[in-house]
């Protein structure tokens, strides 16, 4: 599974679980990098891989809808 989805205002990937990673968000465009940053999201591997673990409420969300927050 890799979806393009909206995290709060931010154009994300959406990567399926694999061992030993939960699901994750990982930002399309290095142009987000600092609002990203401020939400929560991590640097995973340098230069590219600005990430974040979703819980399970933000997934569903996520997965049904495409976009996190729905507001």
């Amino acid at each position: 599974m890799e979806n393009l989805v909206v995290y709060k205002g931010i154009p994300c990937k959406l990567l399926a679980a694999e061992e030993p990673f939960p699901s994750r968000l990982q930002i399309t465009s290095p142009n987000d990098i600092s609002k990203a940053m401020q939400i929560g999201f991590s640097c995973w591997g340098y230069p590219n891989e600005i990430m974040k673990e979703v819980t399970p409420e933000e997934l569903e969300c996520l997965q049904h809808f495409g976009r996190f927050p729905l507001n």
